[in-house]
């Protein structure tokens, strides 16, 4: 619990024994304008277990607001409280006036994430507190682009999704309010820097402020911009912005949470453009899947997968972009110059270098329900360039209104480049010219070639590769001699290594008959030739391990500057992941936070650091021979202290099973043959375990392994 939590008690204390609001002299007003913010706090287990929502509200005691400024709040969706102002039995609302606060209403049995809830919550915001100037705060889990916000833990995990919380704007403010009904819409929860969630929120509000990472139990730092509007109330939204954008940082850095988070404000005015940039690089990527599918989303996954990249399936837009730009240089161009256009502000953290404020989501095939999930956010916001890329790989082909979307995209664009500003159908991606050259666009998309989107073109079928028939499962692994040293090398070719969209290494510690048996995890430090499809190791022989025991490893993203990756633990019985960053510069891991990994719970705001005191147990994966799967077990336990790190080991002497992974464009993983790294003395050296077990048959020595 937070500081400001103990005050909030006190003040919940004294209004249970009053039952009156709590009331001192009244402020003297800042400024004539008025402003509101209204709060829809779900409270969700990050209450229940945390008290994060009652350490939020505590937060705003320590600010006295001017009579100008008011806060109301619709506090539900928890099991229990930590304090004595709100409970379980529904959604109650609260004012938090000057240095007031009290209950004003209940709203019933109703879930948080109910459009009709937020929708009432809204008329009821809207008759009592009108205001000249208004914010939104959404508050709780999110689960990004395929997920929803707002989970009430008291109706079974009900969300809001993109699509529900535009039925509730619209039922209020109507589908295109001729005035914005908020200077700006804050989202305090998880992955919601979205592309999506601009194209929702773009007719009520004037900015978006939001997070394309995951936010930290901290949270928004409410006392930090609360007392910065109240000392002026004047200021205008972006500036308002800015300085929640400041604030959260500051109140991170006071965590020690600061080295990979981000907070953006998004120009709303701008969401056309982006959606027109988008949506042509969705049909530039589109044409190319009508001539090579598997390759192009094999090479656009790849794209990706350097790109920086978060939970549920959300890669940074610019990002995605810029790795891609050999794929459509000029559709690439537009999107990196409409995101700098759309952030006007953002913070981030030391490796969130590479965000650049506004992220997309890049579905999974063996994710097809995420996808179903991301056809609400994609219809709802009208950003559906991304979804209808996608179509083929997850659906099997381009529907008819895909193909009319292309239709509609190149019409557009030649309206554009006439100089014609007239709309040319009510389902275009955008309005008006954009800050970059029609024409080129235009050309870079080929739009000629755009007639071969007809019934006879799509009749045939796109034609995807199998790549089960391709005997990448046991493929066969070279062994190449240079400067005296083995190395281990894949030669798959250029054909099958273009239908690959990642290729990794993992090791395994091998038993006594030179069978892998307990799984150390997955690296991606190989020398990587896409073109010729040659692969080789770069193992030096060392491993990640944390005050000297071996960890398990799994790699989350690798960009220029750093490799995320994840080390699963227990605390307390329950089970963690911890997001461990190694720095290409200094050559060195860094710990970052530890994140609870509970199924069927959104990621996000349990993450904390591990601190002197915690006692973990680091989680392993053995080979079950009988079931032929890995199976977790509990590993080593240990005590963090107060100078615990995360660094390289050299392995211990023994023998070790190193395989090549191969991901394709369907996110099906294929394994080489194991090659055999003998540990002595700290010096790796690897071979082939098959020759090693043919020549110990030939000696008469069985098969098993010194």
């Amino acid at each position: 619990m937070r500081r400001a939590a103990a005050l909030f008690f006190l003040f919940c204390a004294m209004l249970a024994s009053w039952d009156c609001p709590i009331s001192h002299a009244a402020p003297v007003a800042k400024a004539k304008e008025t402003w509101a913010v209204y709060w829809y706090l779900c409270g969700s287990d990050l209450e229940s277990e945390n008290g994060f929502a009652t350490g939020d509200l505590a937060e705003t005691l320590e600010v006295v607001l001017p009579d100008n400024v008011k806060v109301v709040v619709q506090a539900g969706g928890s099991k229990t409280w930590d304090n004595d102002l709100v409970d379980a039995s529904g959604p109650c609302r609260l004012e938090r006036s000057g240095d007031e606060i009290g209950v004003v209403g209940k709203a019933g049995r109703a879930s948080m994430g109910a459009p009709e809830t937020l929708r009432d919550f809204l008329r009821f915001c809207e008759k009592n507190y009108p205001a000249d100037r208004k914010v939104l705060i959404l508050w709780d889990h999110g689960g990004g682009s395929s997920g929803g916000l707002c989970y009430d833990e008291t109706h079974g995990g009900d969300a809001l999704s993109f699509g529900e919380l535009k039925e509730a704007l619209e039922a209020v403010y109507g589908d295109e309010p001729d005035k914005k009904p908020f200077e700006l819409i804050g989202i305090d929860a998880c992955l919601m820097a979205t592309l999506e969630m601009a194209g929702v929120c773009a007719p009520y509000a004037g900015y978006l402020v939001a997070s394309e990472e995951t936010v930290p139990g901290c949270g928004w730092k409410y006392d930090g911009w609360l007392s910065a509007l109240s000392a002026n109330t004047a200021m205008r939204a972006a500036e308002l912005g800015r300085v929640i954008c400041d604030s959260y940082y500051k109140g991170c850095r006071e965590h020690g949470l600061e080295k990979n988070v981000t907070l953006s404000m998004i120009d709303l005015q701008k969401v056309d453009d982006l959606n027109l940039a988008v949506s042509c690089l969705g049909v530039m990527g589109m044409t190319s899947v009508l001539e090579d599918p598997s390759a192009f989303y094999a090479a656009f996954a790849r794209g990706a997968k350097s790109a920086e990249s978060y939970s549920a399936g959300m890669v940074d837009l610019a990002s995605l972009a810029s790795k891609n730009a050999h794929l459509f240089p000029e559709a690439a161009k537009a999107v990196l110059e409409a995101v700098r256009e759309s952030v006007v502000y953002q913070v981030k953290g030391a490796y969130r270098k590479g965000s650049n404020g506004i992220s997309v989501f890049i579905p999974s095939a063996p994710e097809p329900d995420a996808y179903d999930r991301f056809e609400d956010s994609a219809l709802a916001s009208g950003m559906r360039g991304l979804y209808y890329l996608y179509e083929p790989l997850l659906r099997g082909d381009f529907s008819d209104e895909a193909v009319q979307f292309v239709q509609n995209v190149a019409d557009f664009l030649n309206s554009l480049d006439a100089g014609s500003e007239a709309p040319v159908s009510t389902d275009r991606p955008g309005h008006s010219a954009s800050p970059w050259d029609a024409s080129a666009l235009a050309q870079g998309l080929h739009l000629p070639s755009i007639g071969r989107w007809n019934a006879s073109a799509l009749a045939a079928g796109l034609n995807f590769a199998e790549t089960a028939n391709m005997k990448l499962d046991d493929h066969p692994v070279e062994y190449v001699e240079q400067d005296g040293e083995t190395y281990a090398c894949l030669n798959l070719g250029a054909e099958k290594a273009a239908l690959l969209s990642r290729v990794t290494f993992i090791l395994a510690l091998c038993g006594d008959e030179g069978t892998p048996s307990v799984f150390l995890g997955e690296d991606s430090d190989l020398s990587a030739d896409w073109d010729a499809g040659r692969f080789m190791d770069n193992f030096r022989g060392v491993w990640g391990s944390l005050d000297g025991h071996l960890a398990t490893m799994s790699v989350l993203s690798v960009t220029d500057d750093y490799v995320l990756y994840e080390v699963p633990f227990l605390m307390k019985g329950k089970p963690y992941n911890l997001t461990v960053a190694y720095d290409f510069d200094t050559k060195a891991y860094r710990m970052l936070t530890a994140r609870p990994d509970e199924e069927g719970v959104p990621p996000g705001r349990g993450e904390r650091l591990l601190v002197e005191g915690d006692e973990i147990t680091l989680v392993l994966h053995k080979l079950d021979l009988e079931k032929d799967e890995l199976v977790a077990f509990e590993g080593d336990t240990l005590t963090i202290g107060k100078g615990s790190k995360f660094k390289e080991m050299v392995l211990p002497d023994g023998l070790y099973a190193f395989m090549f992974t191969m991901t394709d464009y369907r996110q099906n993983v294929y394994y080489s043959t194991a090659s055999g790294v003998q540990m002595e003395n700290g010096v790796p050296t690897i071979f082939s375990l098959d020759e090693e077990k043919e020549e110990k048959k030939e000696k008469g020595e069985g098969e098993k392994f010194p």
